[in-house]
């Protein structure tokens, strides 16, 4: 993915976290998040594995009781029914890849 498209996707807003749908197949999906300084997206488990990407900004991933930290280029895995979420101290840009595609 073109960092160019992820700078006209981004999107903040004051009052909750941004998820867009970026890519959805049968087999996987591709959701983008933003998260403005402070806002989280609540701890939650999932039947599919799920692999982070941070893109900007920083934070944290929790998996399952870890806190761990994300920086640009931190990639965080999370295997399937773990509970995850994400938290961020700045402005945060998340790729999530969830396989397989939740039904």
């Amino acid at each position: 993915m073109q960092a160019e498209l992820i700078a006209k996707l981004k999107e903040f807003d004051p009052q909750r976290f941004v998820s867009k749908l970026i890519f959805d197949s049968e087999r996987m999906r591709v959701v983008l998040f933003c998260l403005k300084a402070g806002q989280e997206l609540a701890p939650h488990s999932a039947p599919s594995e799920v692999m982070f990407h941070c893109v900007e900004g920083a934070g944290k991933a929790i998996i399952g009781k870890d806190d761990i930290p994300l920086v640009p280029g931190a990639l965080v895995d999370c295997p399937p029914q773990v509970s995850h979420g994400l938290k961020a101290e700045t402005d945060l840009v998340v790729l999530a890849v969830i396989a397989p595609r939740p039904g």
